[in-house]
């Protein structure tokens, strides 16, 4: 939803979540408002105030659901925001290791073909996870 809700207003996603929470606990604080007004009604002609009338249910159940509706939303807003902070820090870890990585093989140099021979090793050392490429073996 806030995918299609950023393309439409040409937004980030994260602010379309963020709106959507807006809207989602105006809605929640509009239906408790009737409920005070009717509460206050009630109230003024009478009515015990511990003891709703029956016509409020609705209004009570609307405001519950609009209540949870609003918790949903923000918890999704929450771990985007999160997920682009992660995403962030990735890049970052990312760009620091090719920087030192860069700096490590200007420090030894190497000739063209030494220093594309190393970068690919430590490419595929990246993308196996772990796993050292054919024909070599781990330093001691």
């Amino acid at each position: 939803m806030a995918q299609e809700i950023a393309a439409e207003h040409n937004i980030t996603p994260h602010e379309a979540l963020l709106n959507l929470v807006r809207t989602a606990t105006g809605r929640a604080a509009w239906v408790d408002g009737v409920l005070a007004q009717e509460m206050r009604e009630h109230v003024e002609a009478g009515g015990d105030p511990l003891k709703p009338p029956k016509s409020l249910n609705q209004w009570l159940a609307q405001s519950r659901l609009e209540r949870k509706l609003a918790a949903a939303t923000a918890k999704q807003a929450v771990d985007a925001g999160v997920m682009v902070a992660l995403e962030r820090r990735l890049d970052l870890e990312g760009e620091l290791v090719a920087t030192a990585l860069s700096a490590a093989l200007d420090v030894l140099d190497l000739d063209h073909e030494q220093r594309v021979k190393a970068l690919g090793a430590a490419q595929q050392h990246l993308l196996g996870a772990g796993a050292l490429p054919p024909g070599t073996s781990q330093p001691e």
